[in-house]
């Protein structure tokens, strides 16, 4: 994770290990029921019910932290359906898409020409090649002994190659590119492919402001429904979207919200005056 000193203080910050560490810490002593794809959310009377493919869930409130892409494609209803000033800036932020390559090395074999650079750039040999592994980055510790992992990205028009190939074929036009650009690469020991943008349960990597859209419409992402429906993610944060930290505040954000709410009705005057 990495984030901007000038916008949130703090020094950068690199998980090495995945973001599973933060997720991991975040759900510690929760109770969450995993593997539960949501289909409903009905929010016709005083309580909230979430239906699943196998379950039912009912809440005062509930924080849907649908990605941009899954909102768009309607894959859960709502019932009512979502407010049309919801709806409408549903449609005009862009849901887009990068996706990236992960491989690692058993040498560091790049260090002969970027002499300690944790990235470099790729210029393509022609137009069509354009967006396809533009960028490399280092994502190795300062360990010696490694793990020796580079990353490039996958974006624009060049996603679709990715999108009509396999993992294999995109390590393999990988590897012939860095094949052009350094001696003796050896073959990786491990790789990841990402498909964000054919994952159902993502359709998107990041939001951005399409044309049409303004920041007025994350403000809008973030407004509640009826005051029971509450919504969080990259995409209702507009001062940090595209971003983990974005994601990560707005849950803090919506939990405040219905806190706040909760302490504002009768019953907690009367407790708070006792």
């Amino acid at each position: 994770a990495v984030v901007s000193t000038q916008s949130t203080g703090g020094d950068h910050a690199f998980l090495y290990k995945g973001y599973s560490l933060v997720t991991e810490g975040l759900a510690e002593g929760l109770d969450i029921s995993l593997s539960e794809e949501v289909t409903r959310i009905d929010y016709t009377g005083d309580k909230v019910l979430v239906k699943t493919q196998t379950n039912e869930h009912i809440a005062d409130k509930v924080i849907v932290t649908l990605p941009l892409g899954v909102l768009k494609s309607e894959a859960v209803t709502f019932l009512p359906s979502l407010p049309d000033w919801k709806q409408h800036c549903i449609n005009r932020i862009g849901a887009g898409c990068i996706e990236k390559i992960a491989m690692k090395f058993p040498k560091k074999f790049w260090q002969s020409k970027i002499k300690g650079a944790d990235f470099f750039g790729h210029v393509p040999s022609s137009e069509e090649h354009r967006g396809l592994f533009a960028i490399f980055y280092d994502m190795n510790t300062e360990e010696a002994d490694g793990p020796f992992v580079l990353m490039s990205i996958i974006t624009g028009e060049a996603l679709d190659f990715r999108n009509n190939t396999s993992d294999a074929n995109v390590l393999k036009s990988c590897l012939q590119l860095l094949q052009n650009m350094f001696e003796d690469v050896p073959e990786p020991e491990d790789f990841w492919v990402t498909s964000w943008g054919r994952d159902r349960f993502s359709l998107m990597s990041y939001s951005y402001m399409a044309l049409g859209s303004s920041g007025k419409d994350y403000d809008h992402m973030a407004a509640d429904v009826d005051e029971k429906v509450f919504f969080a993610g990259e995409a209702t944060n507009r001062r940090f979207p595209q971003t983990v930290t974005g994601a990560y505040l707005s849950g803090i954000r919506e939990a405040c919200k219905i806190v706040e709410r909760a302490y504002s009705l009768p019953e907690f005057e009367e407790m708070k005056t006792e």
